[in-house]
């Protein structure tokens, strides 16, 4: 994590994660790299028989974001749990390409992104699953919700599923939508001001990728940081 306020520049980083049978990680990252900065980063995730990854991103205040993840199932039973918030605003550019690879029987995936775009800012989300011949009983969810605070924001979401056995259960879906006007009367109708409004109903909506973080200190410290950085949005 680097300050706000650094030096504009790029960065190309490579996480490499190999958990061996029944090994458990939590993985967090967070990106706060400038007005000016690039930043682009590949983490490769290879997990054994029973083991269990959760990851959890963080990304603002970066000009230009382009994360790679990529999780591969080796053996049986094993879980992930890959989850995000991004908040862009300005021209800022947030790109994540997200791949899960069910290659052996009995495994969960979990995926959940979450953004708030304003101004000029642009998401974009590619999520992959892909479900091979032997992989039977699988488990994948995937998710990704915009919320679109500007009319000139722009998000382009590409979920997709890739099936080859007929035993799974799998789901994805995406959306992309304002401030839900019923939910902002109902809180105005209680005394509650516009913007104050405005501003609870998108820390509620970032809240839901934020809870999605086990340790209550981190969740509670990330959580400080997107307020910040949503401070003003809801004007």
């Amino acid at each position: 994590m680097t300050l706000p306020d650094a030096a504009a520049g790029q960065t190309n980083t490579l996480s490499e994660v190999m958990l061996g049978d029944r090994a458990e990680l939590s993985h967090l990252k967070v990106t706060l790299e400038g007005g000016g900065a690039t930043h682009l980063a590949s983490w490769m995730t290879t997990l054994a028989a029973g083991s269990f990854y959760r990851a959890f991103h963080l990304t603002a205040s970066t000009a230009l974001v382009r994360n790679s993840l990529f999780a591969l199932f080796q053996g049986e039973g094993a879980k992930v749990d890959i989850s995000g918030a991004f908040l862009g605003r300005g021209n800022e550019h947030i790109d994540t390409t997200l791949v899960v690879d069910h290659a052996v029987p009995g495994c969960e995936s979990r995926e959940l992104f979450k953004g708030v775009l304003a101004d000029r800012a642009r998401g974009v989300f590619q999520g992959k699953v892909i479900v091979r011949p032997d992989a039977q009983k699988t488990d994948g969810k995937q998710m990704a919700q915009v919320l679109m605070l500007s009319e000139e924001a722009e998000f382009d979401s590409k979920p997709e599923l890739e099936i080859h056995a007929d035993d799974v259960v799998c789901g994805h879906g995406s959306t992309a939508a304002e401030i839900d006007a019923d939910l902002v009367f109902y809180l105005r109708a209680r005394g509650i001001p516009l913007t104050t409004a405005r501003a609870m109903l998108i820390e509620s909506f970032v809240g839901e990728a934020l809870d999605k973080i086990e340790d209550e200190a981190v969740r509670a410290a990330l959580a400080q940081i997107a307020l910040g950085r949503l401070a003003g949005l809801s004007a």
